[in-house]
């Protein structure tokens, strides 16, 4: 019985081993590479800095703008197909913060200015209507790049406490829950999720970036918090199914810093300048889910020196059926990729429309290829 007793505790130390090594290991390089550019035919209209790109299907890309309130389709060969914009509908002026396609031709559109989920058609270029969130108490949407998603029982919407700003430590600590559930009617659920032990432990202040990043291609929901070094995975109604631990990387910096200091927001808006720098914090840039693999794409400041010359993205993929961890050995300057829009065919499809290089936009086709040992 002894015996037995020994080799199971030796069995189970063994097995031990094995998964903390697997959990610390390296993930496999792949080489990304950029097959071919198609330049965006401005014709129909005009989309300035891009804030969200989403690839509809496999043969067209919706893009939003951080500076251009509207939401443009576009075909994969650079051809406009369609836009909504602020100002083209009877209801007047709107600010698209995020919008989903999965209803394609149908788009949701979540606006700031009404609080509201605006619906449209975009080949009939139709009004459809206005569905009015019932935010709770000092709840609103995040000005820019809010996670959004439309599910078969309603609206999962990221909002955000207005009585604190993003420089102030407390922002991480006391928001509370940031991923809102409303039904198909706009009347608040449940909500999920705050900020990771990660972000409220900092004492000074964060770049103000959205950390939080959000996949909408699946039947479930996948976030991330990516110096928390976990994707978590839940239901349609909000229910964790199960968490999966993100892979060291060769590149990708998880250590999260803030700046030594505490920084006066309302100063910055007046035009003073601070004696302290909030650090340029790794990210993730886009989270993508299709049936075989995970794909993040990071962002990520290398050095110093110009945008073209210090910043740069790289993937991390996930490989579902091998559950193992990939990643690419060759980072490029993000005005070079772009913003990873989604995976056709084993084909990855990036939108770059910067604007920071030359004014031309382009859609960019790039593939993963293993390393020849």
């Amino acid at each position: 019985m002894k015996q037995y007793c020994l080799f199971g505790a030796f069995f189970f130390a063994l097995w031990s081993c094995r998964s903390a090594a697997e959990k610390d290991a390296l993930p496999t390089l792949l080489d990304l590479v950029i097959v071919d550019s198609s330049l965006v035919k401005e014709e129909h209209f005009f989309m300035n800095v891009p804030a969200k790109v989403e690839l509809i299907g496999d043969s067209l890309l919706a893009v939003s703008s951080n500076r251009t309130p509207a939401v443009g389709i576009i075909r994969k060969n650079g051809e406009q197909v369609g836009n909504i914009a602020s100002g083209d509908f009877p209801i007047g002026a709107f600010m698209p913060t995020s919008y989903n396609i999965s209803d394609y031709p149908i788009v949701y559109i979540i606006d700031r200015r009404s609080q509201s989920v605006l619906v449209f058609n975009v080949v009939s270029q139709e009004f459809i209507e206005k569905i009015r969130l019932d935010l709770p108490e000092d709840k609103i949407i995040r000005t820019i790049g809010a996670e959004f998603k439309k599910t078969k029982e309603g609206f999962l919407v990221e909002l955000y406490d207005q009585k604190y700003d993003a420089y102030l430590p407390d922002f991480y600590r006391n928001s509370g829950d940031l991923l809102y559930f409303f039904d198909s009617n706009g009347k608040f659920q449940k909500s999920i999720k705050e900020y990771p032990e990660e972000y409220k432990a900092m004492d000074g202040s964060l770049s103000p970036t959205n950390y939080l990043k959000m996949s909408d291609n699946n039947q479930t929901i996948l976030l991330s918090f990516p110096h928390s070094k976990k994707l978590h995975r839940y239901t349609n109604k909000g229910e964790e199914l199960e968490q999966l631990d993100l892979p060291p990387s060769r590149v990708f910096d998880y250590q999260l810093k803030a700046a030594d200091r505490i920084i006066d927001f309302k100063a910055i808006m007046a035009g003073e300048k601070q004696s302290a720098k909030t650090p340029d914090n790794h990210y993730f840039n886009s989270l993508y889910e299709d049936e075989k693999s995970i794909y993040i794409e990071t962002w990520m400041k290398i050095g110093e020196g110009g945008i073209e010359k210090t910043r740069f993205a790289h993937l991390m993929v996930y490989n579902k059926e091998e559950e193992k961890w990939y990643e690419t050995q060759n980072p490029k300057g993000i005005l070079d990729i772009g913003m990873l829009a989604g995976v056709a065919n084993d084909t990855l499809y990036f939108y770059e429309g910067s604007m920071m290089k030359y004014d031309d936009k382009y859609i960019k086709r790039a593939i993963l290829k293993p390393i020849e040992e």
